[in-house]
């Protein structure tokens, strides 16, 4: 009886610790972590009503069929007539025109990912992003002066940007150099000496370079205003006829502009009545990426455009979209329109894929320092990304690329599905396969281009298409459980921070942990998490087996029954520890030694998972009758 009263007495303290104490250290575990900021940029995996693209279209036809399958597309149209040809073709194509809703917009381009909109999400409301726009300027990167230059020859303009001053762009108008200094020669022959200081073109980095500072003359008054001319830079200068700007991706038409897709953020968000937030910079969506939580990604490229420093830049970001932690990497293409998105997708907001090239590419050693930065960088949730590389073979691009490989990261993740652009070559297989590895559970799809809808280097799935997402979304932030952090088989805690943009003040219906062994066809268990404090919830798995390897995902609910998960669609996964039930000091033995640890753990009212042998999440008097019977079998 006496053994049965200490029995009890220990199991009671055990209950305790486990029911009261450790949901409290669990909640103060999460303090120590950020929160999902008050307003934020919203990421691309979470919950979307569609997709907005623009006719006369630049995807295939397919495409359009399965963006209406199961969500909504809005399609920009300028005139009535462009709107009866997207019905018409749309309905011979099978498409779900119920779920086709129609922009009316002036729209001179179909890259709706560059100039359409971003949305930001919070306390201040849901609000359209209406950025600048007006084009694709071209820079240079993958250190191309470093390795082709002449140290004597290396320069940086007024922002920091490098460059070789005796090989200048447009030699055939008949350069020499950027800057007549006192290297530069009649390198061509010509019998003159031709730069970019002066000769009639304002370079305030629309060209590529900012001369617009004391040490380059002020580019000499191309630019108007006042100069200095500390270097006699402005003496005896040859104005260029005809310097022919060439743009990262050919015009549409030569008699309209970049400018008219300027303002279709603003009669999109008019039509949908929806806030506007106006952004004073140039923000092109293809070179921007986010996890959803404050962190950013842009080449530099992005900022050159604006003119701007990175910490100007920064400023704004911050200031206007929360943006608290902007990462500006250097261009790694020799010469592209540098946008991210042919480069890195972030898939979710700890998980990155990295384009890969071949290592006889021009530009391997800089996409793999490209790579490497992100090895630096720690998520959201303060621990290293989870990085994936995708093999990207050499294409035929267009005419006005250079080094063209396929861009499998230019891919569209829209609720459960990732569409990936296919070239029709044999490693397209494996770019979709690199998708699953890096999403388990979603639906990976994979689209040829053709015609209108051919895919490029530089040009593919992702910029033609743009999400548009949901103004009532529920969010959950969860940091998942990786194997190399787990300490214990047993008593494993989940937390989660749940948020219901549609209705904040109300309660929600339930958020609840689905688990199974990968090696079971399932079903889930089911375990309801608990409300802690502000949008807290918290939990702790079973005692699972040893070795195995757990997929989990959690869904809330709200009182409307509108449901979220995480991972959006699939699941996370981890592997539990390695044990042996009831080898207690870990030799690989059972034995009397272990008779005795296991007696200590129960008067000292301890928990270890290979002590459990029940597994009913107590140290008793029953785990050491258990042991004992092993041990004399």
């Amino acid at each position: 009886m006496i053994v049965t009263l200490i029995d009890l007495y220990f199991k009671i303290n055990v209950i305790f610790v486990v029911k009261n104490i450790l949901p409290i250290l669990i909640l103060f575990i999460h303090l120590l972590h950020a929160e999902i900021p008050n307003n934020r940029v919203i990421a691309e995996w979470e919950p979307a009503l569609g997709t907005m693209i623009r006719w006369p279209l630049g995807i295939p036809s397919e495409l359009v069929v399965e963006l209406a399958n199961d969500d909504l597309v809005y399609v920009l149209v300028e005139t009535n007539n462009q709107q009866n040809q997207a019905i018409n073709n749309f309905n011979n194509w099978g498409v779900n025109t119920e779920n086709v809703i129609f922009i009316s917009t002036s729209t001179y381009s179909h890259w709706t990912r560059d100039h359409g909109p971003e949305f930001l999400i919070g306390d201040a409301g849901f609000k359209v992003i209406n950025q600048r726009f007006n084009g694709y300027p071209v820079e240079n990167g993958c250190n191309s002066v470093d390795l082709e230059c002449d140290d004597n020859m290396i320069m940086n303009d007024c922002v920091g940007t490098s460059f070789c001053n005796n090989q200048p762009q447009y030699p055939e108008e008949g350069y020499d150099c950027y800057i007549n200094n006192e290297l530069c020669e009649d390198f061509n022959g010509d019998g003159q000496i031709i730069d970019w200081i002066g000769d009639g073109y304002c370079d305030d980095g629309t060209w590529g370079l900012d001369f617009m500072c004391d040490e380059f003359s002020w580019d000499c008054g191309d630019c108007g205003g006042e100069i200095t001319d500390e270097n006699s830079y402005c003496e005896n200068k040859v104005f260029v006829e005809n310097r022919i700007k060439y743009d990262g991706r050919p015009l549409p038409s030569k008699s309209r502009g970049w400018d008219e897709d300027d303002d279709t953020n603003i009669d999109f968000a008019n039509q949908l009545g929806w806030d506007i937030l106006n952004l004073p910079l140039y923000w092109t969506g293809g070179n921007f990426m986010t996890d959803g939580y404050g962190m950013a990604f842009s080449t530099e490229l992005m900022v050159n455009e604006n003119n701007l420093t990175h910490e100007e830049f920064k400023s704004i970001t911050f200031q206007n979209l929360n943006i608290n932690d902007y990462n500006i990497l250097e261009n790694p293409n020799v010469e592209s329109i540098q946008h991210i998105d042919c480069l890195a997708k972030l898939v979710n907001s700890e998980t990155i894929i990295i384009k890969q090239v071949s290592e006889s590419s021009p530009e391997y050693e800089c996409i793999e320092e490209f790579a490497e930065s992100f090895n630096a960088l720690t998520t959201f949730y303060d621990r290293p990304f989870k990085i994936h590389r995708i093999f990207c073979p050499t294409i035929n691009g267009g005419s006005w690329e250079t080094n063209p490989v396929a861009a499998y990261t230019n891919s569209l993740i829209l609720n459960n599905k990732v569409l990936v652009p296919q070239y029709g070559i044999p490693q397209d297989a494996d770019a979709l396969n690199t998708f699953r590895e890096a999403m388990p559970g979603y639906e990976v799809i994979g689209y040829e281009g053709y015609g209108n809808g051919t895919w490029y280097a530089e040009d593919a799935l992702h910029c033609r298409t743009k999400g548009i997402f949901d103004p009532e979304m529920l969010h959950i932030s969860h940091k998942s459980i990786r194997t190399e952090e787990i300490t214990q088989a047993s008593l494993i805690p989940i937390e989660a921070e749940v948020i219901d943009y549609g209705n904040t003040n109300l309660n929600l219906e339930s958020v609840i942990l689905y688990w199974k062994y990968s090696a079971e066809d399932g079903p889930f268990s089911m375990i309801e998490l608990e409300f802690q404090d502000g949008n807290i919830y918290t939990g702790l798995f079973p005692v699972l087996n040893s070795s195995s390897l757990i997929e989990y995902f959690i869904t809330a609910k709200n009182s409307n029954g509108n449901t979220v998960s995480h991972p959006i669609a699939g699941w996370h996964s981890f592997n539990t520890l390695e044990f042996i039930s009831g080898d207690i000091n870990g030799d690989n033995s059972i034995n009397i030694q272990d008779v005795i640890l296991l007696v200590n753990l129960v008067i000292n009212n301890e928990y270890l998972d290979s002590a459990d042998l029940n597994s009913d999440i107590t140290i008793d008097i029953l785990d050491i009758v258990q042991l004992v019977n092993i041990i004399l079998n």
